[in-house]
C-alpha cells in the first residue's frame, strides 16, 4: 500500500498494492512509449481517497516516447462502464521515462483542461505520473482544480 498526502488541501490518496502492480506493468523504460489511463475510486467525496481501479492504455490512444493523449471516446466509455460498477472517475495517470518525473507545461495545461471540461462534482482531480523506477513512491502525484496543481508527497 502506498499513501500520498496533500497537506494544502488535507487529502490522503491511497494506492493498494494490486493497483500499483498494475500501474508498474506500464512503466516507461528506455524503449517503451508513454502509456496512460484513468483513475477510479468508490467514494470520491472524502479526504481519504482509495484508488480502487485504473484503466489500461487503449489501442486508440496517441502514444510516443514523449507524448500521451488518451482517446476521448474510449475514455468516456470506460468512465460510464465503471460508474455502473460503483467506481467514480477521479483523475488521470500516465508514464514518463524519468526516475523522478515532473510534469511538462503541456501536462499541466492538459490536466487543468480536463478538470474544466469534465462534467463532475469534484473539487479537484488526481494527476499521476508514474516513475520509470520500480519504486512507485518516486512517482509524481498532484491534485488539479482547473487553475492550479497541488503537489502531494509520499508518506
Amino acid at each position: 500500500m502506498y499513501e500520498f498526502r496533500c497537506d494544502e488541501i488535507d487529502i490522503t490518496i491511497t494506492f493498494p498494492s494490486s493497483v500499483v502492480e498494475n500501474l508498474m506493468k506500464f512503466r516507461q523504460t528506455i524503449f517503451r512509449k508513454e502509456a496512460g489511463g484513468l483513475l477510479f475510486c468508490s467514494n470520491p467525496n472524502t479526504n481519504h481517497i482509495n484508488i480502487s481501479y485504473i484503466s489500461s492504455p487503449s489501442i486508440y490512444d496517441l502514444r510516443s516516447k514523449y507524448f500521451f493523449k488518451s482517446d476521448e471516446r474510449t475514455s468516456q466509455d470506460i468512465i460510464n462502464k465503471q460508474f455502473h460498477q460503483g467506481h467514480h472517475y477521479v483523475g488521470d495517470w500516465h508514464t514518463h521515462a524519468e526516475k523522478v518525473p515532473t510534469p511538462s507545461e503541456q501536462d499541466k495545461k492538459t490536466i487543468c483542461d480536463i478538470y474544466r471540461k469534465s462534467n463532475h462534482h469534484l473539487f479537484y482531480i488526481i494527476f499521476l505520473i508514474v516513475s520509470s523506477e520500480k519504486d512507485f513512491s518516486k512517482s509524481y502525484l498532484a491534485l488539479a482544480d482547473g487553475n492550479n496543481l497541488y503537489s502531494c508527497r509520499h508518506i
